[in-house]
């Protein structure tokens, strides 16, 4: 029959994952000897995941259950000079659009974990970001007009303070003291079809600091990605461990695309149920 096209069906919907997310996804590597799907990575995929999903939206409602009993309110940006960074960057700050405005988010970003560290009363973490995947819709002017290209070069931003589409994250947790009410670890592996947790997954562990920009106050600064120590080292090192080598990423980036790129599917993705 002339005249008629068939209907693509609709995008499966998941619990707790956003519809304007629906074509896009979290990849999760990590050194040998670190458990994805077990123990404190999963909090911590749990709260990297949720804080990117809150930029996205620039909705703090669209995060994973249990992110607000486990991450503390931030701290005013810059109030004084004991201010400490990785408190006040602990939740995104209400407001600011890193990646443009709310809407439509395709492709991946990658996470890797470097480091996760036993620290006093819990764990160090160092995470590698790669965000040179993730596109949107480009502006409604200029030449790009109805193209998509990677948030990092989308409108010539500048404000994501990237290295070639990378970041470093350092977060620390802790499951000390505990906190009453707060649900036990979930004993099933933590992997699955989903790309987003059905329950509450961070269990008693807490987020007591967070930061891809800087860590302590303006008297004892560290820069994450660069100062000490060994800072220089982590981004180089988060380079060598992308699925796509540095040529690959530029080209990535650099990409004006007729329509969206297709995501691969959530990696090690979240089940049905927590269990």
């Amino acid at each position: 029959m002339t005249g008629c096209r068939a209907e693509q069906p609709p995008a499966p919907t998941f619990p707790n994952w956003p519809q304007s997310l629906a074509d896009f996804r979290f990849r999760w590597a990590a050194e040998p000897g670190i458990d994805l799907v077990a123990g404190p990575a999963v909090p911590l995929r749990a709260y990297l995941e949720s804080y990117r999903i809150w930029n996205f939206t620039q909705d703090p409602r669209s995060v994973y259950p249990g992110f607000d009993r486990a991450v503390p309110e931030a701290l005013p940006p810059k109030s004084n000079s004991s201010t400490r960074n990785e408190l006040v960057d602990i939740r995104p700050l209400p407001g600011a659009e890193l990646f443009g405005p709310p809407g439509p988010i395709f492709g991946n970003e990658d996470f890797h974990i470097l480091e996760l560290t036993p620290i006093e009363g819990g764990y160090r973490a160092y995470v590698c970001d790669g965000m040179y995947s993730i596109f949107r819709e480009a502006s409604k002017q200029g030449d790009k007009r109805g193209k998509y290209v990677s948030v990092i070069d989308y409108d010539a931003r500048t404000l994501l303070g990237d290295i070639g589409g990378l970041k470093v994250w350092r977060v620390e947790l802790t499951d000390s003291p505990p906190v009453a009410g707060a649900p036990a670890m979930a004993t099933a592996a933590q992997r699955g079809p989903g790309p987003a947790p059905v329950d509450d997954v961070f269990g008693p562990w807490r987020i007591s600091g967070a930061s891809d920009d800087s860590w302590g106050t303006l008297i004892t600064l560290e820069s994450v990605p660069f100062g000490r120590p060994g800072g220089v080292d982590r981004i180089s090192e988060c380079s060598d461990r992308m699925p796509q080598w540095r040529t690959e990423r530029d080209a990535i980036i650099k990409r004006v695309l007729d329509t969206p790129p297709t995501a691969e599917p959530a990696s090690p993705g979240w089940p049905s149920s927590t269990g």
